[in-house]
């Protein structure tokens, strides 16, 4: 049976974002951008919707953000005020903190410290008249994993907010640089295309938190395209912290590209929303490569969490490492699927992949699928994945030291979360996640 079309009058969601002109189209965009836009604004009106009975989407109903009626973030002016945004940054300076509100860039309660010469921390309506803009046509849209995705296609149609992170040749950001999108889920369901451009240089230097926050109840979706480049040698270390509205929809596409020497590490923390999509794609264009996918997932009630990633190893000498855990309670759902690609010419590739699922309560819902493609002769790789609940033996040796049964249950579920929430860097932000998983805990998660 062959999928239905997504024509506006099938799926709000598309058709909204066909009839929509997109932030800043008014602006007098570069050539490349507004070629780009033509280009999937194209493309979409011929791609077949996923449903369950796609294999990348079989375990969830991707149906229930189609069929929803969203709003442009333009409809809606809801102001959260100072005192919530403030309780939301990082406790540390940083060298830019950019705020976004309902998909829009908030200017007045964005800033940006003193930077070395040459880097760039702005939003995308921000870099419409800078020198460097048409450079920017080397990034955006170059990588083409996601071409014919519904949700990438949409976004690159449609963004005109978002980040734009340029660190040049050698420069070394020290702070970290905070991107805090707050969705206040008021006044309908917002819709928003929120973009981030994130370059750094032959070795560069910098880290990124880039945080997503529901304030109130109500449907929403942020539909999140992140494309990082690494450069030769150059070190990124990039956190992803979702913690939207539980009634809130989170699709995310992150494209990385890596060369000679590169380091990325990034960790992403799922939370919040109803139903989350993140999906990685990591290419390797240079050897001796090192890249780090964790991940982190602990939902509840009905919530649906599904990760996807895959790494491409093309060229010889490089690693890779993976490590992504869930815990699971109520009757949520978590899926993951993680593709290892090692290609014929990429001899001497190490690879470890591992999923690792906590379950607690007799309703909750696990899909694992680690994969491996190895097409090379020397290599060391290796992928696994474990299902299960809390050990009895666990549980006695502590209650058998005086910690009663409920305290044991928490310390042994923050234990298996922690060992991804340590790979965070940031203090604040590892701190605030550590106290969230235990108040989850403490409430019987």
């Amino acid at each position: 049976m062959s999928a239905l079309k997504n024509t506006p009058e099938q799926h709000p969601f598309i058709g909204e974002s066909l009839a929509q002109p997109g932030p800043l189209a008014d602006q007098g965009l570069p050539g490349w951008w507004a070629a780009l836009r033509t280009e999937s604004l194209g493309r979409i009106t011929s791609i077949d919707v996923p449903t369950s009975r796609h294999e990348e989407w079989r375990f969830i109903k991707p149906a229930t953000i189609f069929d929803t009626e969203f709003i442009s973030p333009d409809d809606v002016n809801v102001d959260p005020g100072d005192e919530a945004i403030d309780a939301l940054r990082l406790a540390e300076d940083c060298a830019a903190t950019l705020v976004y509100i309902n998909g829009r860039f908030d200017s007045a309660r964005s800033s940006t410290a003193e930077l070395p010469e040459g880097v760039v921390i702005a939003d995308w309506s921000q870099v419409l008249d800078h020198d460097q803009v048409d450079t920017l046509a080397e990034y955006v849209g170059t990588n083409d994993y996601f071409n014919n995705d519904v949700f990438y296609e949409v976004n690159t149609a449609q963004f005109g907010h978002g980040a734009v992170i340029l660190v040049p040749r050698g420069k070394v950001v020290e702070k970290p640089i905070h991107l805090l999108f707050l969705t206040t889920g008021e006044k309908g369901a917002v819709h928003a295309n929120p973009r981030n451009l994130i370059v750094a240089g032959e070795s560069a230097e910098l880290t990124v938190v880039e945080e997503y926050r529901g304030a109130g109840e109500g449907a929403y979706l942020n539909n999140v395209v992140d494309e990082v480049i690494v450069g030769a040698n150059a070190d990124v270390k990039h956190f992803k912290v979702q913690r939207e509205s539980t009634d809130a929809f989170h699709v995310a596409r992150n494209l990385v590209t890596l060369s000679q020497d590169a380091r990325y590490i990034s960790t992403a923390i799922t939370l919040g929303a109803a139903l989350s999509r993140n999906d990685s794609y990591a290419r390797y264009v240079g050897q001796n490569i090192d890249c780090t996918l964790d991940g982190l997932a602990l939902v509840r009630g009905k919530q649906v969490a599904d990760t996807h990633t895959a790494i491409d190893h093309a060229l010889p000498n490089s690693r890779s490492y993976q490590l992504h855990k869930t815990i699971v309670d109520d009757r949520a759902h978590t899926v993951f699927n993680g593709k290892i690609f090692v290609r014929q010419d990429a001899q001497n590739t190490r690879s470890e992949q591992l999923n690792q699922n906590l379950i607690l309560s007799a309703r909750g819902h696990v899909d694992t699928k680690p994969q491996l493609e190895i097409l090379a002769d020397d290599v060391v790789c290796s992928h696994g994945a474990t299902v299960g609940q809390l050990e009895d033996e666990q549980l006695f040796y502590l209650q058998s030291r005086g910690i009663d049964e409920a305290q044991a249950r928490n310390l042994l579920t923050f234990a298996f979360a922690a060992e991804v929430i340590e790979t965070i860097t940031v203090a604040s932000v590892r701190e605030s996640l550590a106290d969230a998983v235990i108040a989850s805990t403490d409430t019987g998660l």
